[in-house]
């Protein structure tokens, strides 16, 4: 018998054995006149019939994409960023594997005491995964969490370690990871900028939240930086929205030149009704972090990109969704950081930066407030 290199699909009789398929390159032992030229037939309008199926736009069923649960507790609207690059990160997995992602969201609405409740209905619902958006939204949820093992991820965090959501960023010790901002620590990095940016400015002005890590931690930071740079820190204590309300009033133009906002939830969710209408109408420019500060009135930020964290924090995600536990999973920090100028609020307060700051700048808007 003939021995013969085959490739492609055929039908081969191999031992007495009737193979229909894709053949490898191997050598055969090929028999003749095993198969009837009727079958030969019959076999070849089956496998046309199957190639047209397909063609057609009839493809052969796929198994039903495995459905994934996330809860998400957000403290305010500042979060939305984080939030919308965290869905966006999972919506692009979801595209190239086959989970199929559904999602709550709770929002405190920048009412803080909510916030243990909001997260106990998230875990109550028995999510594959709960998120928190926030520094305060993790705290709430860890706790929420405990005796049970849900993954928890966070999108946006500042000062995880001292709050006590791990104690090591690269083994993390409980079931929560995520976005460590680094918020705490740039402060100093945000004072330089405010230095450089408004050479004439002395008086720096803070809200401060005691019972907040973040903001006792930032605070550390801005009172070396300000007395480093000779610039001279006013902190102002707060707890409550009625307390920033209240302080607000007494920020007038000639004590204050500038407000730096610190990382905490409830003084970024006064920031739209309290916070900027008063310095809008004592002409004091406010310096934040992101660019959700800038749409919402700062006429400069210094931090990571909140899209880019949550789109960052939806990787993390992924991985619980394949199997891996949060304890496996390193605490990451900001991809990238980026110093942003917003033109429409330099001209709106009258002020003159340095031409080499635009140069400095990584993006450069105009978003009227």
């Amino acid at each position: 018998m003939d021995n013969k290199p085959i490739l492609g699909i055929g039908y081969l009789n191999i031992d007495d054995h009737l193979i229909l398929g894709v053949t490898e390159r191997k050598t055969f032992k090929k028999r003749k006149n095993r198969i009837h030229p009727g079958s030969r037939g019959m076999l070849a309008l089956l496998l046309a019939g199957i190639l047209f199926f397909i063609i057609a736009g009839h493809p052969i069923p796929a198994a039903a994409k495995k459905q994934i649960t996330i809860g998400i507790l957000m403290a305010n609207d500042t979060r939305q960023n984080s939030v919308n690059g965290f869905k966006d990160g999972m919506t692009y997995f979801a595209n190239t594997c086959t989970e199929k992602f559904t999602y709550t969201i709770l929002n405190a609405d920048n009412q803080k005491h909510k916030l243990p409740t909001l997260a106990n209905e998230i875990i109550e619902a028995k999510p594959n995964i709960a998120v928190a958006a926030g520094g305060i939204e993790a705290d709430a949820l860890l706790v929420a969490t405990r005796g049970t093992d849900i993954p928890v991820v966070f999108l946006a965090v500042s000062s995880s370690i001292d709050r006590g959501l791990s104690s090591n960023m690269t083994a993390p010790d409980k079931n929560i990871t995520g976005i460590e901002t680094n918020d705490t620590n740039i402060t100093a990095k945000r004072m330089w900028f405010i230095k450089r940016i408004l050479p004439g400015a002395r008086k720096i002005f803070c809200f401060h939240m005691p019972s907040n890590v973040a903001s006792v931690e930032s605070i550390k930071i801005a009172r070396k930086k300000a007395k480093e740079l000779g610039l001279e820190l006013v902190v102002k204590k707060v707890e409550t929205v009625y307390d920033i309300r209240s302080t607000a009033q007494m920020i007038f133009r000639e004590n204050v030149d500038v407000i730096l906002l610190n990382p905490v939830a409830v003084i970024d969710g006064a920031l739209k009704e309290i916070i900027l209408p008063r310095a809008m109408e004592q002409k004091i420019p406010v310096f934040g972090y992101g660019m959700a500060y800038i749409e919402k009135g700062a006429f400069a930020s210094y931090a990571g990109s909140r899209y880019l964290n949550g789109k960052q924090a939806a990787r993390l995600a992924h991985k619980i969704v394949h199997g891996e536990s949060p304890r496996n999973i390193p605490i990451e920090t900001p991809e990238k950081y980026e110093f942003i100028i917003n033109t429409w609020m330099v001209k709106k307060l009258g002020l003159t930066l340095p031409p080499n700051m635009y140069k400095m700048a990584d993006k450069i808007v105009e978003i009227e407030f």
